[in-house]
């Protein structure tokens, strides 16, 4: 069965381009422009990895962070962070908070694909 992977990031621009790139690479994609639409999809579908913005309106992506650790059903999900923050200690947090992942805007389809297999990869090789 092909992995699901919810996409919360407020540029239309950037869902749009991972939403093509993991398509073609056989994911099922689904998308959403803040943390409320994002807590819609992951209320309804079983996700296997959320790539999360860090700047969103409203709710940031460490407050989402935070929410998805405190819930039994979605502590489990691993998340990456996708985000233009690139300095160390944005880095730091992200890992603290219990990404798996921090991938830095901009990045290449090649790249972002080999981020995401990498993940899944090494959940399946430790049993997460």
């Amino acid at each position: 069965m092909n992995k699901k992977i919810l996409v919360i990031d407020d540029e239309d621009d950037i869902l749009d381009f991972v939403e093509r790139v993991l398509k073609d690479a056989g994911f099922v994609v689904y998308k959403a422009k803040d943390a409320k639409q994002g807590l819609i999809v992951l209320q309804t579908e079983k996700i296997d990895l959320i790539l999360l913005d860090i700047m969103l309106p409203e709710m940031d992506g460490w407050q989402v962070m935070q929410m998805l650790k405190s819930e039994e059903r979605l502590k489990k999900i691993p998340v990456a962070m996708l985000t233009a923050r690139v300095d160390a200690y944005d880095k730091i947090i992200g890992l603290k908070e219990g990404a798996v992942d921090y991938i830095c805007k901009p990045f290449t389809a090649d790249d972002l694909l080999k981020r995401i297999n990498d993940i899944f990869l090494y959940i399946e090789k430790n049993n997460l």
